[in-house]
């Protein structure tokens, strides 16, 4: 019996698998069955991105099968492409519109887009095809919570367990709903149910322990935690639920040895940062508490409280200038902060800026009696010194799991552009095996390497590939270069100038390439690779990053930081490069990305996009192309078109879109 993939949501969504066959027939000269049962596998063992590899293979060689658009769309909701999964999702409905896992998936996952009720029609649809399905009831039943439908997710799970009274994510979900109508009792009895099903049910032992939560049964909800930090050992959520719980039990060094637990796994939880750094002010560790609030406002510069209490730890460790920073712009980003306007007075006033006191107590004491008019809850938890300084209980945007397990979206990543293509030295037979089998293997480089004797094998790539003297003389030690290079052959110079930028000897580079042009001024390629060693120059002499974008987040964060715009004329000269290998070879998808590479450097985005959207027209496959256009788009505050992008540069390969359709495209329920 074939091993099925498991697929666990987060929170309390899981996902539940079922068994199935189906026919495969071997389609041109691709192993079919071997490909899907290797997609299936990575699946099992969580390996998504190598899931969605193998997939891909079996629906290029066979689009007309539902089931390889199936899987991918299990693969991608795990990466958290849920754009992704719904349109693999839909082409599997379409091929096979009697396939009810099919609408049975495409419904959780257009929960999980919030669009209810299609995700509603998903789910009549599956039980309209599988009646007694007792798993597409429970899971109906969870969304139909969501919609606090609670009523009738009762109904749904109550019919779920009438069909199959084993399933233990149907008592759990019973037992979030009974919770959620008031009957605690009949909560923790589903859940114990739940547990007694599965005693491995993580889940289940986190929620029964945020109920004991709810109830004031601290030390209860502890033991709960406990059990399933045990279990999974990598969740920084349970860590940091387990202590909030310490703190109501007033263990603040247990709640801190877990927050810092939490920090260890999850390095970028804004919300744990703030938490540690309340208590560390609550414990005199006013410069520790400092620290964090300032990695809470690195990763979330709007953050009203952590900008409010850090000037409360500058104002106790009498900085009173950066207080009054602090505390100004905690006004700026809510003006009604009365108790901000106070305390900037008193920052002040020990600065003897009388004047300056007295205006901002003034400015306070109007706002609190402007709020005492009103009933508005919000503006009066801004004039209340507890609720300014109390521990935030609230769920981060916690990594549910490991990111080792497959679920790549979660490792904290440094984002950049992905960087230009260029011409280079494939100076071993394993490389140039890795790129004759890539997406981008181009014939007229390999044609180019085989007109003469040089015995050397090039290829297209934007991977570092920087070699020593010594390095490229050992590969070279069996060709005698003098011999073969014919001084009127402008080949003989674009090797040799791809040799010299391999060693960073880029003048010698650049009068190889200026030879092969003069030689044979239609060589786009010498453009093409003249350009790429100009940028390098350019980019080695500036001691920067080489290209623009680079995205800091965290947890919160919402947008990138793009560095400053650089002047057109620095780059000028390779743009020309750029311009006249696309005049020479105008469906060279590469030359229109990298020049829109360089275009984005100089900030001129909108020219960038139109040359991205090029590459990808010429090049269907170029996940670069569609990686960086994503990347512009969330820039411009256009995070629609950019999520398709990323899904589709995920789907081609780039791991690190999955990180950013994580930050940018998922919607938390």
């Amino acid at each position: 019996m074939k091993k099925r993939p498991k697929l666990k949501k987060s929170k309390f969504y899981f996902i539940l698998f079922f068994s199935w066959g189906f026919m495969i027939s071997s389609q041109a000269q691709i192993n079919i069955p071997h490909f899907i049962f290797s997609g299936m596998h990575h699946l099992s063992e969580g390996r998504f991105v190598d899931a969605i590899k193998s997939l891909n293979v079996v629906i290029n060689a066979a689009p007309d099968m539902f089931e390889p658009y199936f899987y991918r769309g299990i693969a991608k909701y795990n990466l958290g492409d849920y754009q992704g999964a719904e349109q693999d999702f839909t082409r599997s409905i379409e091929i096979n519109p009697m396939f009810s896992e099919a609408y049975h998936y495409r419904a959780i996952t257009r929960n999980r887009l919030r669009n209810y009720q299609a995700a509603m029609d998903d789910f009549k649809e599956a039980l309209r095809i599988a009646p007694l399905s007792a798993e597409i009831y429970v899971n109906r039943s969870i969304t139909r919570m969501g919609l606090k439908d609670y009523k009738n997710a009762l109904i749904d799970v109550d019919s779920a367990i009438k069909i199959k009274n084993d399933i233990p994510l149907a008592y759990l979900a019973r037992g979030l709903i009974k919770h959620q109508l008031n009957d605690t009792l009949g909560a923790i009895a589903d859940i114990n149910k739940a547990i007694q099903l599965n005693y491995f049910f993580t889940e289940a032992y986190i929620r029964r322990g945020s109920i004991k939560y709810d109830i004031g049964d601290y030390k209860g909800a502890i033991d709960d935690f406990t059990q399933a930090i045990k279990m999974e050992p990598d969740n920084p959520a349970v860590y940091f639920q387990r202590a909030i719980a310490w703190i109501k039990l007033e263990n603040k060094n247990a709640a801190f040895d877990d927050l810092n637990k939490v920090l260890e796994l999850d390095p970028y939880n804004a919300l744990t940062y703030y938490n540690r750094a309340i208590i560390k002010g609550e414990l005199g560790d006013l410069k520790g508490a400092l620290e964090d609030y300032n990695h809470v406002l690195a990763l979330n510069p709007d953050n009203i409280l952590a900008a409010y209490n850090r000037a409360i730890t500058r104002h106790q460790l009498e900085d009173y200038h950066g207080a009054i920073e602090d505390y100004t712009k905690a006004i700026n980003l809510f003006p009604d902060f009365s108790k901000a306007y106070f305390m900037r007075a008193e920052a002040k006033r020990m600065l003897k800026d009388e004047k300056g006191a007295f205006e901002d107590r003034n400015k306070a004491i109007q706002i609190e009696e402007t709020i005492a008019k009103t009933n508005d809850s919000i503006l009066r938890l801004y004039t209340d010194s507890t609720y300014l300084a109390s521990i935030i209980e609230f769920e981060a945007d916690f990594r549910k799991t490991s990111a080792v397990d497959g679920r790549i979206q979660y490792q904290p990543v440094y984002v950049d552009l992905e960087q230009n293509f260029i011409v280079t030295y494939l100076y071993n037979d394993s490389l140039y095996v890795e790129q004759k089998r890539g997406e981008y293997w181009l014939k007229k480089i390999d044609d180019i390497g085989k007109k003469v004797d040089y015995k050397l094998s090039f290829g297209l790539t934007n991977k570092e590939t920087k070699l020593t003297p010594e390095q490229i003389a050992l590969y070279l030690k069996n060709i005698d270069l003098s011999t073969k290079l014919n001084p009127s052959d402008p080949l003989a110079y674009f090797f040799m100038g791809i040799l010299n930028g391999m060693i960073k000897n880029y003048q010698s580079a650049l009068d190889a390439y200026n030879k092969a042009l003069e030689l044979d001024p239609g060589f786009s390629l010498a453009y093409f690779n003249r350009a790429n060693t100009r940028l390098e120059m350019l980019e080695e002499l500036k001691e920067q990053e080489p290209l623009p974008v680079a995205i800091s987040f965290g947890n919160n964060m919402q947008q990138p930081r793009i560095t400053e715009k650089t002047p057109l004329p620095e780059y000028q000269e390779v743009i020309n490069d750029y311009n006249k290998v696309i005049e020479l070879n105008p469906d060279f998808s590469f030359a229109w990305f990298n020049r829109a590479n360089i275009k984005a450097r100089i900030a001129d985005y909108e020219s960038a996009l139109q040359d991205y959207s090029i590459a990808i027209q010429l090049e269907p496959n170029l996940a670069q192309a569609y990686y960086n256009r994503a990347l512009i788009l969330i820039y411009q505050h256009n995070n629609q078109p950019a999520c398709q992008d990323l899904s589709r540069a995920g789907e081609l390969g780039i791991a690190n879109a999955y990180n950013l359709i994580k930050r940018y495209c998922s919607l938390k329920n």
